[in-house]
């Protein structure tokens, strides 16, 4: 069986914004990561020094990454509950029913709430 693989290559963010987190560590030191990257992470002995060493590091491991998109062609059916997508279109109590759901779920009235599952 053959497998047709579509493969391109996409066009770099230009300066993609990323967002570092800077740890304070129980012995005086500093943590600096990227949160979208979490992988990416440095310790040091200042809050600057850490977040520079990060910025080099990612900055250096970016420039031997390619991105690259692909079209997975997966031939597996769509998710089970997309089957009863628009079922009740014609089911006339359906509003009604629908109505009453949205009006409890917007009173204020708590009647039927137990206050001892809060305690």
């Amino acid at each position: 069986m053959a497998l047709n693989v579509n493969v391109t290559q996409s066009q770099p963010a230009i300066n993609p914004k990323v967002t570092l987190l800077v740890e304070t560590l129980k012995n005086g030191g500093f943590a600096a990561s990227i949160f979208e990257f979490p992988n990416f992470r440095v310790e040091a002995t200042t809050k600057e020094e850490a977040i520079a060493q990060l910025q080099a590091t990612f900055l250096e491991r970016v420039s031997h990454i390619e991105a690259i998109s692909w079209d997975a062609p997966l031939s597996v059916p769509p998710s089970t509950w997309m089957q009863f997508a628009g079922i009740f279109q014609n089911d006339p109590d359906f509003q009604e029913i629908m109505d009453k759901i949205r009006a409890e779920r917007t009173s204020d009235d708590e009647t039927e709430v137990d206050p001892s599952y809060y305690l």
